[in-house]
């Protein structure tokens, strides 16, 4: 699950339990893989409480691209989840093994990584995009082109997401662009610390979610308490990110969308962020 769509009244309100005594600190400090990392909590919970003021204007510019980069990931995934599971689908039902390998075979040149590919960050979507032609030989353009749809040839979803990628990868180059030039000012943060404050957070979280899977202390009951509501407010961002980009007109409410950080990576990711 990413975390991309999470707004930062999401975040404070997922870490701040953790940081409670009268909530959930008590729980998390007793687990000893878990413990060593309240600093970090309270560091990363701390940096998005007070990087989440801009100026009226810069986060206007940055709304609107932030909404537009939404809309276009949101395409970009759920055209290729769409073309991948439908080449899987033909292959279950046909009784032809030659035909089948060939859907199998079309579906891992289209996606290689399979539907990992709809979690990697902006710039890893749109490079595989550009080096999606490259992996087709003549048989698959040709079946690519030949199987149809509801919507028409699945060559058609195809090109709608590799175009989704490529104008993503233009969104996040004015965005980036935006967070350079843009000065620390009186009303607060720049977008770029807004960005490595969201990315420090998903770090931290990543890390809290893998100590757990490894603490034998942490019965299902704890794991329910301390990452339930995590899980919970990540599935109603995804949920609203793509009814935001399905119905056009209706504008995703969470305003910061961001690449899911690893845990090994510094500070700054590949993709930028606004609040």
């Amino acid at each position: 699950m990413g975390y991309r769509n999470l707004s930062p009244q999401a975040m404070v309100n997922i870490s701040g339990p953790w940081l409670d005594p009268e909530q959930d600190r008590r729980v998390f400090t007793s687990l000893p893989l878990l413990a060593p990392l309240v600093p970090a909590v309270q560091e990363a919970h701390d940096r998005i409480r007070t990087t989440q003021r801009l100026g009226s204007s810069l986060q206007q510019q940055t709304k609107a691209l932030m909404e537009r980069a939404i809309a276009l990931d949101a395409t970009h995934d759920r055209k290729l989840r769409g073309a991948y599971n439908y080449l899987g689908a033909l292959a279950e039902m046909s009784d032809d093994p030659a035909f089948a390998a060939a859907l199998l075979d079309l579906r891992d040149r289209l996606a290689p990584s399979g539907l990992k590919a709809i979690s990697r960050s902006y710039g890893d979507q749109a490079g595989d995009a550009k080096l999606l032609r490259s992996r087709l030989d003549e048989a698959s353009e040709k079946l690519l082109k030949k199987l149809k749809t509801p919507e028409g040839p699945l060559a058609q979803v195809v090109d709608a997401w590799v175009a989704a990628a490529l104008e993503l990868e233009k969104v996040e180059a004015q965005r980036e662009q935006l967070a350079l030039s843009a000065p620390s000012n009186t009303d607060g943060a720049t977008p770029r610390e807004v960005l490595s404050a969201r990315n420090a957070w998903i770090r931290v979280v990543r890390a809290v979610e893998t100590n757990l899977a490894l603490e034998k202390a942490a019965t299902g009951e704890i794991a329910e308490r301390l990452l339930g509501r995590l899980r919970r407010e990540s599935a109603r961002a995804d949920r609203r990110g793509r009814k935001g980009a399905a119905d056009g007109a209706a504008e995703p409410t969470e305003p910061a969308p961001v690449e899911d950080a690893a845990l090994p990576a510094g500070d700054d990711d590949d993709s930028f962020d606004g609040a």
